[in-house]
C-alpha cells in the first residue's frame, strides 16, 4: 500500500491519482530536489502478480526511454517500492487524450485530425527507426498538449503493448480475443505479429475514428468486430461527412488495406500524402523535447447543420482524462480516498472521469 505524501526512493512525494485503467495506475509527483513534477506508474493491487508481468512492466520503461522525440512520452527513471515492485516514472503532460476530445467535442474538423495524425506519425516514426513497434495506436493513446510556442503537440503515450522487432520472441502475446479490439488483421491471425504495418493500419484506423467519431470496424460482438477487420471493406468516410475530401478519404481507405503490402510503406510515407490536408504551418516536430506548461486550446470541432455550437470561453481548456490530467492544485482530477493512493483502485474508475487505458 502506498500513501499520499508519502517519499519513494527519497526522491518523489506522492501527491494524488490522475490516472487508472485495466493495469496500472498513475499518480502526480513531485521530485523532491529538482522541484519538478512527474507522473508515476504502478501496477494496480487488485491485478495478479507475477515476474512476467513485472519484467514487461520494467520492459515498457526501456523500450519507450530509447526514444528521444517531441512527440513520444518520455520515462524518466525506473524506481522501486519498498518491496522491491517496481515503478516508472514519467514526464507530467497537461492536457487530454484524443478520446476524451472526442467523447466531449465529437468529431474534429479535418485539418486539425489530419494535423494531430502527422504529429502521431512523426512519433511513430522515431520508434520504428529504434526498431519499436507500439501495437496499441488508438485515440486514448495519444496526448493533445501544448508546445513552448502555443501550438497544439500530439504525443504518443503508453507502451505496454510494445514490441522490438529484433526481438519478437520477447515481445507481446498475441491479441487477446476475450474483448473486441480494433487491430491489424495480421495481429488477429495466427500466422504473424504486430509490425511496422500494423501501426500504419492503426494510424489509419485512428484517423477515421477522428474524422467520423466512431471506430471503421468496431460491432456490436467481437466477432462481428474480427470479421469486419478481415473483411478490409472500410465505410465510406465521404458519405459520412461532405466535407471529407474523397483523396484524404482514399489515404485513410489505403492505410486500412487487409494486405500490409497495399499500405504506406511507413509513418512518414504517410505524413507526406496527408500534409496537403493538415493545417497549414503545422509540420510535426521531428527532434528535441517539449516541455508544455499549460494545456492547449480546445480544437474546432465538427457540428451537424441543423444543430449550432455552443459557444466556448477561450480560456476552456480539453478535460484532464488518461495518463496526465489538467495540472491544477486548487482542483485535483480525483481525490485520494482515505489518503490512500493505490488501496482501493476501484475508486478510481471511469465514473470519476478517467480513462481506463493505464
Amino acid at each position: 500500500m502506498i500513501w499520499a505524501k508519502q517519499l519513494l526512493d527519497d526522491n518523489y512525494a506522492l501527491e494524488r491519482v490522475i490516472g487508472c485503467g485495466g493495469a496500472g495506475i498513475v499518480v502526480s509527483a513531485r521530485h523532491v530536489r529538482l522541484g519538478m513534477r512527474v507522473a508515476l506508474k504502478f501496477l494496480r493491487p487488485d491485478r495478479p502478480r507475477t515476474p512476467e508481468v513485472s519484467k514487461r512492466f520494467v520492459r515498457e520503461c526501456q523500450i519507450t526511454a530509447r526514444v528521444q522525440n517531441a512527440h513520444v512520452a518520455r520515462v524518466l527513471d525506473i524506481g522501486r517500492l519498498p518491496d522491491g515492485e517496481p515503478f516508472l516514472v514519467m514526464e507530467h503532460l497537461v492536457g487530454c487524450d484524443l478520446a476524451a476530445l472526442l467523447d466531449e467535442r465529437g468529431p474534429l474538423a479535418c485539418a486539425d485530425a489530419v494535423t494531430y495524425i502527422r504529429q502521431a506519425c512523426a512519433g511513430v516514426a522515431s520508434t520504428h527507426g529504434h526498431g519499436i513497434i507500439h501495437g496499441d495506436i488508438r485515440p486514448a493513446n495519444l496526448f493533445l498538449t501544448m508546445s513552448p510556442n502555443g501550438a497544439p503537440l500530439v504525443k504518443l503515450i503508453d507502451f505496454g503493448e510494445a514490441e522490438e522487432t529484433a526481438n519478437p520472441c520477447e515481445g507481446t502475446a498475441r491479441v487477446d480475443l476475450s474483448s473486441a479490439p480494433v487491430v491489424a488483421p495480421e495481429q488477429l491471425r495466427t500466422e504473424r505479429r504486430a509490425d511496422t504495418k500494423s501501426d500504419i493500419w492503426a494510424l489509419g484506423a485512428t484517423l477515421f475514428t477522428l474524422l467520423s467519431g466512431r471506430s471503421p470496424f468496431e460491432r456490436s460482438y467481437a466477432a462481428e468486430t474480427y470479421l469486419a477487420i478481415l473483411s478490409g471493406r472500410v465505410p465510406d468516410l465521404c458519405a459520412m461527412r461532405a466535407e471529407i475530401q474523397r483523396p484524404l478519404a482514399a489515404i485513410v481507405e489505403r492505410c486500412l488495406a487487409a494486405d500490409p503490402g497495399k499500405r504506406f510503406a511507413s509513418a512518414a510515407e504517410l505524413s507526406a500524402a496527408l500534409a496537403p490536408f493538415s493545417t497549414p504551418g503545422s509540420a510535426p516536430r521531428s527532434v528535441g523535447v517539449a516541455r508544455p506548461s499549460q494545456a492547449p486550446p480546445p480544437p474546432k470541432a465538427v457540428v451537424a447543420p441543423e444543430k449550432a455550437a455552443e459557444p466556448t470561453p477561450k480560456d476552456t481548456a480539453p478535460p484532464p482524462s488518461g495518463y496526465w490530467a489538467k495540472d491544477s492544485d486548487s482542483s485535483p482530477t480525483c481525490v485520494i480516498p482515505q489518503n490512500s493512493i493505490v488501496a482501493k483502485t476501484s475508486a478510481h474508475s471511469s465514473k470519476s472521469g478517467l480513462t481506463a487505458h493505464c
